[in-house]
């Protein structure tokens, strides 16, 4: 598949500062617990977007994948616990336990091709969106424009999406 665009085929630069580029690259995995309310999308948007900058994710890759991630969590929310975009925080504070989990974690092939695999997790009740809000309905056809794999799982614990990127090469070497 081809790259999103032509922006995959320049040298990685760092994004803004020297200050952003860490002495080592992070963890190979990125755990976050997310409250099922409506800002949860937009701290996963930051939190993926940080740390594939840290692991030097081309920025047309990164942002497919804060994309389809933000989409993700956005569906927990909405379809998985039924709280429609404009509902209040108070409504979603009377909700305490449900949470929505985000796992993320880099493989590496022998080759030094790199993939990134994202897994949300939410313990709701999967409801069309028919039955709640309004009838918006892209966020799938998002999600796999955005991901080389897309792969929902639906059970009566919850949902489960996993996104695969699309290979990466491997980043060049830190600068000195």
């Amino acid at each position: 598949m081809a790259p999103p665009s032509n922006q995959d085929n320049r040298p990685w630069r760092p994004d803004a500062a020297a200050a952003d580029i860490p002495a080592a690259l992070p963890a190979a995995t990125m755990v976050a617990v997310l409250p099922a309310e409506w800002v949860a999308p937009s701290i996963a948007r930051d939190r993926v977007r940080r740390w594939l900058t840290a692991h030097r994710w081309s920025p047309a890759h990164r942002q497919d994948l804060v994309l389809a991630i933000s989409e993700a969590v956005s569906n927990s929310v909405e379809h998985g616990y039924g709280i429609c975009a404009g509902d209040t925080i108070s409504s979603a504070l009377t909700l305490p336990s449900k949470i929505i989990e985000l796992y993320g974690q880099v493989i590496t092939n022998r080759d030094g091709v790199r993939r990134v695999e994202f897994t949300i997790r939410d313990y709701g009740r999967w409801a069309p969106s028919a039955m709640l809000c309004d009838r918006r309905g892209h966020g799938m056809t998002l999600m796999r424009a955005c991901a080389d794999e897309v792969i929902i799982e639906h059970s009566a614990d919850g949902t489960t999406v996993v996104l695969r990127s699309r290979p990466l090469p491997r980043p060049p070497l830190w600068p000195v």
